[in-house]
């Protein structure tokens, strides 16, 4: 048996490191095929971690620190799939990161023969932070379940709930079966690496899904208190009437004072009324919709003085942050407004005949 678990162990390692380049090759990458991205090279690691019978000091210290980021990492991935983009936060990736380091030092310390003692509390410390990331990313599926959900909606967090509870369980159960008996180990490895297989398989369609059919965001202000929304109308209404965001140097601060209220309840209504993921955001919104209309009706100003005008303080985040909202810069998404509103015109134009003593016609542009 153990050629069926060394081929699949290559299987794996392969798929793996295959979807790895696949999602940095992406072009426009979600934070699910990022996190995604991170899992595939972790498993990878992991994978050649169980395979390798006796591998030299400095590649099982490279596989233990690779290998850190399975579990916690796709917790991470089930919030982005089921929550949308502003599903990962920064506690959230705090929270995966301090498992990554209780993973490496359990696994360097057994490297290194720590004392018995102190590896058993480690190692229960890992079990527990393991096993509670694996349950939460099983709830994610559940997170906002009801009867309105569409019927791709629904099979996509069945599908979740099935093949990745399975696995979890399945795992789980071999693992213990080899701990009871360890001449169980092959087909624990067996187990397991099909396990992975089958999460890797089914997280490529799952993500195919979430691209063609995006989790829409429940509308934060409809249970909102009325003077959390009372809130949020002043807010828009500095932006909307007064055009702060004009300011280079706006501030969260800034806001509060001109909305006579506090900065924490600025930000809170920010993000759960208005549904911005930061202050940062709300304002480059209304900074790159100013810039756009100056792109396209004033031709004859720069980039450059039109991204000081828009509140930037430099071309560099003005450029990173149009592109982030277009797809594209600022030269570049002008020149295609000015191709587009051109084209009727010269679709307008009389049909022209070449001049006879002229050799070449050029059409006037």
């Amino acid at each position: 048996m153990m050629w069926i678990a060394n081929g699949l162990t290559g299987i794996v390692v392969a798929l793996a490191l295959a979807s790895l380049l696949l999602m940095l090759a992406r072009r426009h990458k979600s934070a699910a095929d990022i996190v995604f991205a991170v899992f595939c090279g972790s498993l990878a690691m992991a994978m050649l971690r169980q395979g390798l019978e006796a591998p030299p000091a400095w590649l099982a210290l490279g596989l233990a620190v690779g290998g850190c980021a399975t579990c916690n990492a796709y917790w991470l991935l089930a919030r982005a799939l089921f929550r949308g983009p502003g599903g990962i936060g920064r506690a959230h990736v705090a929270v995966a990161l301090g498992i990554a380091v209780l993973i490496v030092g359990y696994r360097l310390a057994r490297i290194g023969g720590l004392a018995s003692g102190w590896l058993a509390v480690v190692g229960s410390l890992l079990t527990l932070a393991s096993s509670t990331v694996l349950v939460l990313a099983f709830i994610e599926a559940l997170r906002d379940w009801s009867p309105a959900l569409s019927r791709s909606e629904k099979r996509l967090r069945l599908g979740f709930m099935g093949v990745y509870g399975g696995c979890v369980l399945a795992a789980s159960i071999a693992a213990a079966w080899m701990d009871a008996d360890p001449a169980w180990q092959v087909p624990y490895r067996i187990v397991v690496t099909s396990c992975a297989l089958a999460i890797l398989v089914f997280t490529h369609v799952a993500l195919l899904l979430r691209r063609h059919a995006p989790l829409v965001p429940a509308d934060p202000a409809a249970e909102a208190k009325p003077e959390d929304r009372r809130l949020a109308r002043a807010i828009l209404r500095q932006f909307e009437e007064h055009a702060i965001h004009l300011q280079p140097e706006l501030k969260v601060a800034d806001l509060a004072r001109r909305v006579g209220s506090a900065e924490h309840k600025v930000s809170r209504v920010i993000t759960q009324v208005l549904g911005e993921r930061n202050f940062n955001q709300l304002v480059n919104r209304y900074r790159i919709t100013h810039a756009c209309r100056l792109l396209e009706t004033d031709t004859s100003r720069s980039v450059l003085d039109i991204s000081a005008e828009a509140g930037f303080a430099s071309l560099g985040p003005f450029n990173r942050a149009f592109k982030a909202a277009k797809g594209c810069t600022p030269t570049a998404w002008r020149s295609t407004r000015q191709a587009a509103s051109a084209a009727p015109d010269a679709e307008r134009q009389p049909t022209q005949r070449p001049a006879l003593s002229s050799g070449a016609w050029e059409p006037d542009v």
